[in-house]
């Protein structure tokens, strides 16, 4: 079924000129929010023809064509919108057979660091001449300027919470070869976190047992925020920490190591400050 499937799509495509890469005629397919607001930031969201059902930012992006997700992209819509290349974040087994199929290239990224992101942003540069420098500028330039107000005594503890059930005695937290750790370092403070797993499980004892200095709970895009900050500081006073030690971040770019990572700085760091 997958071959037939191929085949239509090769047929479909046919009669589209496809643009060398590199060119002014370049057609981007975009699948991965992080991915989608990086090439809008360093100067080539006019490329892009398409992009994944869950990127929403910057507003112009809901009105591009959707691609599909990264499990179900819709090989028939890439396929009719004549791309030149496709960008996915992570790997993508399909959509490179697909590429191949259509004879251009697709390209995979990573973001689970902050390495990956500048890793992203070298070869978009590379490829295209993408602002890339311009934006790593300004993200070192506010992380030293968050760095000073933090203060270089001691660094300061923090334990970022990305999914907490309520009621709930365990939750998965950022561990230490995420984009948030790098993004604490920078700011002269340490992500309080077990030595392995990216986003690791923990209990609320190995919590305890850590001492985190602040805990700073995600909930992007939730609108009860009254009732989550209630939960959540129940939950922690419960367990012997104190109220100030305890933050919500609602921000729906909270959880995207995209074109806002300043933003996302900030917030942690007006939560230590």
């Amino acid at each position: 079924m997958k071959n037939v499937m191929l085949a239509a799509v090769l047929l479909l495509s046919l009669h589209c000129r496809i643009a060398e890469e590199g060119s002014d005629d370049t057609r981007f397919i975009v699948l991965g929010p992080s991915l989608v607001e990086i090439m809008f930031v360093t100067g080539l969201g006019d490329r892009i023809v398409a992009v994944d059902r869950y990127s929403e930012w910057p507003p112009i992006v809901q009105e591009l064509p959707s691609a599909g997700g990264y499990v179900d992209p819709s090989l028939e819509r890439i396929s009719s919108l004549s791309p030149t290349s496709i960008h996915v974040n992570g790997n993508s087994p399909v959509l490179h057979e697909l590429a191949e199929v259509l004879g251009i290239p697709c390209y995979s990224y990573r973001f689970d660091t902050l390495e990956d992101v500048f890793a992203a942003l070298d070869s978009l540069d590379a490829r295209y001449g993408a602002d890339a420098k311009e934006y790593k500028d300004e993200l070192e330039m506010r992380l030293d300027s968050l760095r000073y107000l933090i203060g270089n005594t001691f660094p300061v503890s923090c334990m970022i919470v990305v999914y907490h059930e309520r009621g709930s005695s365990s939750m998965t937290i950022a561990g230490r070869n995420t984009f948030y750790a790098d993004l604490l370092s920078a700011m002269n403070c340490e992500i309080a976190a077990p030595d392995v797993g990216a986003w690791p499980m923990i209990s609320a004892e190995g919590v305890l047992e850590m001492a985190p200095d602040h805990i700073i709970c995600l909930y992007p895009g939730r609108t009860d925020t009254t009732a989550v900050i209630v939960s959540e500081n129940d939950f922690w006073v419960d367990l012997g920490f104190e109220v100030s030690r305890v933050h919500c971040l609602f921000e729906p770019y909270i959880m995207i190591p995209g074109g806002r990572l300043v933003e996302i700085a900030e917030r942690i760091c007006s939560c230590i400050l």
